[in-house]
């Protein structure tokens, strides 16, 4: 492990297990951000409906299951 990678593990060892919660439901909405802006570039005429499966999909895609689930509803979402 690096000095950075210590200094952040000691940030997080030093939150609360309320902040620790709070830290990941910020990470997660801002990696789901960060997907949609891109998924967005690539598809720029895409509706909303159609960019909030994409960006699912992108996220839970690996998981064969949701996969199915996802790509079922993009199938009946038009452009």
């Amino acid at each position: 492990m690096n000095s950075i990678e210590k200094h952040y593990q000691a940030a997080i060892d030093a939150l609360s297990p309320k902040q620790r919660v709070a830290k990941s439901v910020e990470m997660f909405h801002w990696s789901r951000e960060f997907i949609g802006r891109q998924v967005r570039v690539e598809n720029p005429d895409a509706s909303e409906k159609r960019l909030e499966l994409l960006v699912a999909l992108r996220m839970y895609g690996g998981e064969p299951s949701m996969k199915r689930l996802l790509e079922g509803e993009l199938a009946n979402v038009p452009n």
